[in-house]
């Protein structure tokens, strides 16, 4: 007598009741109660990784499916450490029971049709390491329980419709490596605290409504090798200087499509941008001379077009032995 089917079989194809189309056939042709192992774990459906008799991952990315799922049942799949949907046309909503996903470390649902706000259950996933809900439907804020994510590493929230002011609490996730928030319509200021967060690299908040001033401790002090704050509405630290330093980390910078102003000439300014690689502060309203730039020899792409800037374009700039530049984009500006 067959052995009846296990709680995780018995999820999956709750799941695969919602899809609606499967053009390949991939989960439709393989998903079936004829080919299960004998301890109950369905390793020969495609998609489905096994552990023991446990579901541990389920990977169903580029695959066309247009499913209208039910998420929830995924919490009945006590041992699943991936789930990877990327690149369909799911719909659906976070569970509200998300916080029960107790052994997941990998969830990536982007480029989907998801929809709904972010639940507070989901600062309950410790073992969450990488989350993505990039490219989706989400709207409302940020829940400020997603300080409960004490091992994320990468956390991709970007071209959502999610609103509302930044939790400080994204400051707390100390082991945070990789955050990008861009391209959603957050207001107000940007917390203070990331440069706190020793571990992150990269730091994405272009596209956004952004306002306030450019936090001059932040520049400063960060670890961060690639900030993007481009695309938002923020003004400089001070009237009349755009940051009072930039740490030796940050070799990528864009503040371009802001309302920044000031002078780059100064004496604190001199060595301002002599780590970067990548500097873009066009439109904005930056005036002024242009700073001699021969002391910046890593810097390969130099963007300040459509600014108020004036004088004589520095001759270090022309010369081109002593830089790098591959790009060079001084347009728009009143230069002599």
């Amino acid at each position: 007598m067959g052995q009846l089917p296990s709680q995780d079989i018995l999820a999956l194809l709750e799941f695969k009741k919602g899809i609606k189309h499967d053009p390949t056939g991939y989960v439709l042709d393989s998903w079936n109660e004829e080919s299960i192992d004998f301890n109950g774990c369905p390793s020969s459906w495609n998609g489905i990784v096994c552990n023991g008799g446990n579901v541990a991952g389920v990977i169903l990315d580029n695959l066309g499916l247009s499913i209208n799922s039910d998420m929830s049942v995924f919490s009945n799949l006590t041992k699943l450490v991936k789930l990877s949907l990327l690149n369909n046309s799911i719909s659906g909503v976070i569970p509200d029971n998300i916080g029960d996903f107790k052994s997941l470390e990998f969830l990536d649902l982007s480029n989907n049709l998801f929809s709904s706000a972010l639940p507070p259950g989901i600062g309950k996933l410790e073992s969450l390491r990488n989350l993505s809900l990039a490219g989706n439907n989400f709207s409302g804020s940020i829940p400020d329980t997603i300080s409960g994510l004490v091992s994320i590493q990468s956390l991709d929230l970007s071209r959502n419709s999610l609103s509302g002011t930044l939790p400080t609490s994204l400051t707390e996730l100390k082991e945070l490596l990789y955050l990008n928030l861009s391209f959603n319509q957050f207001t107000k200021s940007i917390p203070k605290g990331f440069e706190l967060v020793s571990s992150l690299q990269v730091l994405d908040l272009q596209g956004n409504m952004l306002d306030g001033s450019l936090s001059g401790e932040f520049f400063l002090l960060s670890n961060a090798s690639h900030v993007d704050f481009s695309m938002n509405m923020l003004q400089s630290s001070s009237a009349k200087k755009l940051l009072p330093g930039i740490s030796e980390s940050i070799k990528f910078l864009n503040l371009s499509h802001n309302q920044l102003t000031g002078s780059l000439v100064g004496e604190a300014e001199l060595q301002l941008f002599g780590n970067l690689k990548v500097l873009d502060l066009s439109y904005n309203q930056l005036s002024g001379e242009l700073p001699g730039f021969n002391f910046a020899y890593d810097l390969q792409v130099l963007k300040l077009s459509n600014n108020k800037f004036t004088g004589f374009i520095p001759n270090v700039l022309l010369k081109g032995d002593s830089l790098l530049l591959t790009e060079l984009d001084l347009s728009g500006n009143n230069l002599t």
